[in-house]
This record gives C-alpha cells, sequence and structure tokens, in this order.
C-alpha cells in the first residue's frame, strides 16, 4: 500500500502537463514496467524558473515527478545536476521496495533534460558564430 504523503500528492499532483516553451526536455522509459516519464524545465539565466512533468506510471512514480518538480525550481543548472534524488525520498517517507525504480526513472528523465539543455545551447552558438561569418 501507498504511504499517506504519497496518497496526498497523488490527489493535488503539482506541476503536471507540458511546459510551452521549455528548453530542456527530458524523457525515460522503463523497460521493466513500461512507464514513462517526461520532464519540462524552462531554465533561465543558468535557474530552473519552471518545471513540468508528464508519466505514464502510478502513484508513486506521479508523487516522485511532483517532488521533482517542486524541489529543482530554484536551482541553477549545475546544482540539477548534483540533484541527489534520495531528497525525493526524504519528502515523500518510505516507498515500497519494488518501487525505487520510480526514483532511477524520474533522475534519468532529470539528467536527459539538463543533456537537451547543453545541446540546445551549443546548436544556439554553433548557429550564432555563422551568422557572425
Amino acid at each position: 500500500m501507498y504511504n499517506q504523503k504519497v496518497m496526498e500528492i497523488l490527489q493535488n499532483p503539482q506541476n503536471v502537463g507540458v511546459l510551452r516553451g521549455a528548453n530542456a526536455v527530458g524523457r525515460a522509459d522503463s523497460e521493466a514496467c513500461s512507464d514513462i516519464v517526461k520532464f519540462y524545465l524552462l531554465i533561465e539565466d543558468g535557474k530552473v524558473t519552471e518545471a513540468k512533468f508528464k508519466t505514464f506510471g502510478g502513484a508513486t512514480l506521479i508523487a516522485v515527478c511532483s517532488v521533482v518538480t517542486q524541489m529543482i525550481v530554484g536551482l541553477s543548472v549545475e546544482e540539477v545536476i548534483r540533484f541527489n534524488i534520495n531528497n525525493v525520498l526524504a519528502e515523500l517517507g518510505e516507498l515500497q521496495p519494488q518501487k525505487d525504480y520510480c526514483l532511477n526513472l524520474a533522475s534519468q528523465a532529470l539528467t536527459n533534460a539538463i543533456d537537451d539543455y547543453y545541446k540546445r545551447l551549443e546548436k544556439e552558438a554553433k548557429l550564432s558564430e555563422n551568422e557572425q561569418d
């Protein structure tokens, strides 16, 4: 059974949906159970100013993603890179052992979003260089 905190978040998850104008998007898929997580981040001046998520998954995954998006807003990109997904456990409390994969899935999607952000910056820099030539 889910703990009380997971159930509370499930009743009112935060930051669900697509973030229009996101400049960092990361997705992770679980081969074991077909769950999918997608994070959308808006990063301005090196800080996450807004975060949203979409998921195809159960209650624990929804709760984990909701907490992650709340925790990373206001963090610098460097802080997000160093973000310890176990901090989510401090917020949610103990999860069922078979649900630990939810933390890993969210962590991978977040990493993929930051990778996407840096790829977009590289692309913008190359375009800018080409326009100056």
